[in-house]
């Protein structure tokens, strides 16, 4: 195997599973060695398994969570789901980000770890004035936490991306007035970039409408519809001053990506009716569809949620008053069909956090030994609980 030429080789290779993919590495140095430093096989790899077993999206309290969910979403829109569940000891999960296959976590500690290799990595956050003020003091459980809430709603600051050959970077926005800077880490250190932005006009970032990460730059979405965006690799940064007029104020708002148009959108619902919006020629929210939602029973609603748009499917969760239970429905946008994905669970009706995750072989750096040696052995079992919860293999 190992005369192979490189094309050949992948072809194999692309067609096991991860664990399969394990063992070939443990018995043969020299594919070992094409797996782990050849970027292009991570990338070609992740592409291919992610493909077979589609995505799916994580979701726990905003505000942290002893019980973390995942729902599974296969490549076509007619299979069917059922939520899995991790309840964690003693420690809140909050969740910070999650981009190709890597997922940004916080458990009495800073993490960033892939559920599919199964390796995840301590951070140290003592650096970044951000997360320092959210996590600066030891964050108590749901009775009181009412007085941290603003704090934690800082969450919507932190930018997570990563890049199969030059690893992750970790990008937190600092507002002031209508000034903006950035810190920026690596994992082991932080650093405030020269860069900042000024805007001619004062409006928040939008609360709980998370960053979007799209050519190589993170978008900041604002409460007026305008875009804070820096590019994390050239420290540029750019105020895209776009308009966007909420409407009802229970009109549930998705700030994302389309990956085939290569464009930023925006997706606001009611009980009723589905607008997506697409940036124009960065500077004009223009309507490009409008879809009817799906039905609803008021009867039995507790709430609903936009959780996320990839590919060709829109992704809508209804949880209805009985028993915590709830259905993930799928739109499909090129058929114009709606489906049902699967059951779904829920506890109580706080505000519901949801991340895309997408399996990758991105691989976590970082000495093992000196990682478990200086991490508890109950957040290594939470950590562990959260990886294998989310997956598939």
């Amino acid at each position: 195997m190992n005369d192979l030429p490189f094309h050949l080789l992948d072809h194999i290779l692309f067609r096991l599973d991860p664990k399969s993919l394990g063992i070939m590495r443990c018995t043969n140095r020299s594919i070992n060695s094409h797996i782990s430093d050849d970027p292009n096989f991570v990338t070609g790899y992740s592409s291919e398994y992610s493909s077979r077993v589609g995505s799916s999206f994580i979701h726990l309290g905003c505000y942290g969570d002893f019980y973390i969910f995942c729902h599974h979403l296969a490549s076509s829109c007619d299979s069917m789901s059922v939520d899995k569940r991790a309840m964690l000891t003693c420690h809140l999960c909050y969740f910070f980000g999650s981009c190709s296959g890597l997922l940004l976590l916080y458990m009495d500690g800073l993490f960033v770890a892939n559920p599919l290799t199964k390796r995840f990595r301590r951070l140290n956050h003592s650096g970044s004035k951000l997360l320092s003020h959210v996590f600066g003091a030891t964050v108590p459980f749901y009775d009181a936490l009412q007085e941290n809430k603003g704090r934690i709603e800082r969450k919507i600051c932190v930018g997570f991306v990563v890049s199969p050959t030059k690893g992750f970077k970790i990008v937190c926005i600092l507002e002031m007035e209508t000034v903006y800077g950035f810190e920026i880490s690596d994992g082991d250190s932080w650093r405030l970039s020269e860069t900042t932005i000024t805007t001619s006009s004062k409006s928040e970032l939008a609360t709980w409408i998370k960053p979007v990460y799209l050519d190589g730059t993170l978008h900041w979405l604002r409460n007026d519809g305008s875009i804070i965006a820096f590019n994390p690799e050239t420290e540029q940064a750019s105020f895209v001053p776009s308009i966007f007029h909420r409407g009802e104020p229970d009109t549930k708002l998705l700030f994302a990506e389309d990956s085939k148009k290569n464009c930023l959108i925006l997706v606001s619902g009611t009980k009723e009716t589905i607008s997506v919006y697409t940036l124009v020629k960065n500077s004009k929210w223009d309507l490009t569809r409008q879809i009817a939602n799906v039905y609803m029973n008021e009867g039995e609603l507790l709430h609903w949620h936009l959780v996320m748009c990839y590919g060709k499917c829109l992704v809508v969760r209804e949880m209805k008053n009985i028993n915590c239970y709830g259905v993930v429905h799928v739109y499909d946008l090129e058929a114009n069909t709606w489906g049902v994905s699967g059951s779904t669970q829920s506890y109580g009706s706080r505000t519901i956090d949801f991340y895309k995750f997408t399996p990758s072989l991105v691989f976590v750096e970082g000495d093992e030994q000196e990682i478990i040696a200086s991490t508890s052995k109950l957040i290594i079992s939470n950590l562990t609980a959260v990886m294998g919860l989310i997956d598939r293999t």
